[in-house]
């Protein structure tokens, strides 16, 4: 799970809000036409917001955590989203490798 996205998603709570929203259409059985204009939807979400303030893609999408030095950071990071609302298993299960994805592209990793 990447919580640097997560902490980044929470300090950008409308985001959130609406990528959550648009993930809510994302159906893993449905063909690749449909889960790629959900994908492009979220992207037209997110990128602008990376442009404005220059977000580094790569540190956001490293994997790089120290679980046992902050367990603690962690879940209090789950309390947060939950307390939004927010579905965690969309955000857990969709969005973040939506995100990632995106990241990946705009930073040219293969």
């Amino acid at each position: 799970m990447n919580l640097k996205l997560i902490h980044w998603l929470l300090k950008h709570r409308d985001v959130l809000i609406q990528v959550i929203s648009l993930a809510k259409k994302f159906d893993r059985d449905g063909s690749y036409i449909s889960q790629w204009e959900v994908v492009d939807e979220i992207a037209r979400v997110v990128i602008p917001v990376f442009e404005k303030e220059g977000t580094d893609v790569h540190g956001l999408t490293s994997q790089e955590y120290d679980w046992d030095a902050d367990t603690v950071g962690a879940f209090a990071l789950g309390a947060e989203v939950s307390a939004l609302g927010v579905d965690w298993q969309a955000l857990v299960q969709v969005v973040i490798p939506i995100l990632i994805a995106i990241l990946k592209a705009l930073a040219g990793d293969e």
